[in-house]
């Protein structure tokens, strides 16, 4: 790494330089950040969209022109994300080292992929890796570490999955190598959710040992709430004190929050930039009817939408598929459905490497930023589309979910400036819920709980997911971000939750101590 550190020469890259525009408030911020030699932690908030890849990105530059960090791993929440997230770094890695014998290697650190800079490997018999290096011999060096899932973290800048990391403080095989190797990176986790206790207990673990061994670290979050923040920063020096309700609903958004190893964390309030959006919520009681899913969905796409629908459930999803094939080949409208390669197909995590790449191209191409106006198409998927991914939907039908992550679904809608089709002007979400509103009758005497569409399985607290109903059913306009504080906090709040269970009774309390249990083990 000392040739590209070289490279920089006497100053690190510009913003300008690694992303091609000028940085909005909250990446000046963080790149405003100090270097603290003794170790850090920073806690990036921002709605979705806002540029924190590119933020986290300047603050790697900085870093490691200053000789503070030897690399980065970028941690994502899905395969999907990282992909994609993949090819933005090694394009910016390229604007800022223009040198390729200077440049670090871009690894993309996921299970059954073979991908470094923008070059695929093959895999042979014997254990060995053949490049599509056109005869470089440079490239069996630069791609050594994406040959293999326990080199991944020992790559110069890698980007994947965050099970790579959280792989270093579990008790498995070379664990200890996973959390030795990312000791000089730069930790980044991008979409930390307040909802997640067993990933947050998890990630706490991580930042303990790697703040411990003087590294650094940088969480970026849309909708992380104060108990889950204050938790996380407790890594790096005291825990902060856990503001009351109305004191966490007025903290400052967007947001950076600071904290050198053995300090306590400094605060800096950001502008927002640009407009807000307007969401209207609205319940729509067919969770356990995929035909009346799929009839709402096919009726938006075939006047004009781009439809996204999130099911929690692999089996959810396809059930809700092939709903949605029989109702458009009834009505003569199966060109409304997404396809790859003139195949239909739901978007999901079951499917052979090979699929899951062409896929993803798709998706991007058909609900991202430059995709085709003019034309109705409907994308039936699970957690795999939510997150990370630069998705641009007319209307969104999904699950009941915690509202930190409904909140990130929300951000695949209206996400860019575009004109919009008739009656779809304004930004919609109908959240599925079943026919019958009690989620309490999931919850069984030894207080777990087992329900339909992941509750309390995928999403095991029934009490986040019972306030974030109730935020849904009091109506009126989600005002992202401007209320991204109030409906996060009022979910996860732990005053919130205290109240849900006086007011539903011993049976949630159950529940709750399940939860809280569980968290703790």
């Amino acid at each position: 790494m000392s040739e590209a550190r070289r490279g920089l020469g006497s100053t690190a890259p510009s913003f300008h330089s690694i992303s091609g525009f000028d940085p909005r408030p909250a990446q000046q911020a963080t790149l405003e950040l100090p270097l603290d030699r003794q170790g850090s932690l920073t806690v990036l908030e921002a709605e979705t969209g806002s540029g924190k890849t590119e933020a986290a990105l300047a603050r790697f530059m900085r870093l490691f022109h200053a000789g503070e960090v030897d690399g980065l791993y970028l941690a994502l929440p899905t395969r999907t994300a990282a992909t994609q997230l993949h090819r933005r770094v090694h394009e910016a890695l390229v604007r800022a080292f223009p040198r390729e014998d200077e440049r670090p290697p871009a690894v993309l650190a996921v299970p059954g992929y073979l991908r470094v800079d923008d070059h695929e490997g093959r895999r042979l018999p014997g254990f060995e890796v053949l490049w599509n290096d056109d005869g470089k011999a440079a490239l069996r060096h630069r791609g050594w570490a994406a040959e293999h899932p326990k080199r991944y973290l020992a790559g110069a800048v890698v980007v994947g999955t965050i099970d790579q990391v959280l792989l270093s403080t579990l008790m498995v095989s070379h664990a200890h190598m996973r959390a030795t190797c990312a000791a000089r990176h730069l930790l980044v986790v991008d979409e930390v959710h307040a909802s997640d206790d067993y990933m947050i207990a998890l990630l706490e673990a991580v930042l303990r040992f790697h703040l411990g061994a003087g590294g650094h670290a940088l969480l970026m979050s849309a909708t992380l709430g104060s108990a889950a923040r204050g938790r996380l920063l407790a890594a790096a020096g005291p825990e902060p004190e856990l503001p009351g309700l109305d004191d966490a609903v007025a903290e400052p958004y967007p947001l950076v929050s600071h904290a050198p190893r053995g300090e306590s964390p400094q605060r800096h309030a950001v502008a927002h930039v640009g407009a807000g959006k307007g969401v209207h919520p609205r319940l729509l009681r067919a969770a356990d009817e995929p035909e009346a899913v799929a009839a709402a969905a096919l009726d938006a796409a075939q006047a004009g939408a781009c439809v996204l629908v999130v099911r929690n459930l692999v089996r959810d999803c396809v059930a809700t598929q092939l709903a949605l094939e029989a109702l458009a080949s009834t009505r003569g409208a199966s060109e409304l459905l997404f396809a790859v390669g003139g195949i239909v197909a739901p978007h999901h995590s079951r499917y052979a490497r090979e699929d899951r790449t062409r896929l993803d191209a798709a998706v991007e191409a058909l609900f991202g930023k430059q995709r085709p106006s003019g034309r109705g198409r409907v994308l039936v998927a699970t957690q795999t589309v939510e997150q990370s991914l630069d998705l641009d939907a007319d209307l969104l039908l999904t699950d009941l979910c915690p509202m930190d992550v409904l909140l990130q679904r929300i951000g695949r809608l209206h996400r860019h400036d575009r004109p919009r089709p008739a009656g779809f002007e304004q930004a919609q979400v109908q959240v599925l819920v079943p026919e019958q509103r009690a989620l309490g009758q999931h919850i069984r005497a030894d207080g777990t709980a087992l329900g339909p569409h992941g509750y309390g399985t995928v999403y095991g607290d029934l009490r986040v997911l019972e306030a974030t109903l109730r935020l849904c059913e009091r109506g009126g306009t989600f005002v992202i971000p401007e209320h991204n504080r109030a409906l996060v906090e009022g979910s996860t709040h732990p005053s919130v939750l205290r109240a849900l269970v006086e007011d539903l009774g011993e049976a949630w309390a159950r529940h709750g101590e399940r939860v809280l249990g569980g968290s703790l083990s």
